[in-house]
């Protein structure tokens, strides 16, 4: 049975999620190569990526919310589209910035951090689930833990960074849950919902 979250972790415990959404969509399209993405993922080349299953994973711990941050270069309505498609599927709190066609958007890391060091600080969360595998935020997860938090990370591994991973309190490889086939397998669905 995968560890979502420490065994420690107690049953009132409040959590939230930040997914820096455009690292993992890059991520996984590494990761992918010239395979199909899985029949539950939802998936959008260097944009997004996500499961409804990643949505339903909970135990007795209340997710407060789940927020995702990516970018694209389209327009307005191109980007409400993937806000809805990401809120369809269980995303509470979607971000989509702009972006130009050769850069990522700094936007979303920098989003990402203030939100999540925000919530540290006032107290909103007791454990943070952070959705990437970029080294640039190993000052954030130091940050967050300094506020009295915990975090833990899902990160694919392929890409991931030693450092980051060393400063989690907790790994979980969500490619476990991305690159595999649901089947209508009851002992899929009793693990992911």
């Amino acid at each position: 049975m995968p560890q979502f979250l420490p065994q420690s972790t107690r049953i009132d415990a409040r959590v939230m999620m930040f997914i820096d959404g455009e690292n993992l969509a890059m991520r996984y399209k590494a990761q992918l190569g010239e395979q199909q993405p899985v029949s539950h993922v939802q998936y959008i080349s260097d944009v997004m990526v996500w499961s409804e299953y990643a949505t339903r994973i909970r135990g007795p711990q209340d997710f407060i919310r789940r927020h995702y941050y990516t970018a694209a270069c389209q327009d307005d309505d191109y980007r409400k589209n993937i806000e809805t498609k990401l809120k369809n599927i269980g995303i509470e709190a979607p971000s989509v910035f702009p972006r130009t066609r050769n850069r990522s958007s700094k936007r979303v890391d920098i989003t990402l951090a203030t939100d999540m060091l925000t919530h540290a600080h006032r107290k909103n969360y007791d454990i943070a689930v952070l959705v990437t595998g970029d080294e640039d935020y190993v000052p954030l997860v130091e940050a967050v833990k300094g506020e009295g938090c915990r975090v833990v990370l899902w990160a694919l591994s392929s890409g991931l960074s030693p450092a980051l991973k060393k400063a989690a309190d907790h790994y979980w490889d969500i490619g476990e849950l991305l690159f595999q086939e649901s089947k209508g397998d009851t002992a899929f669905t009793a693990i992911y919902g």
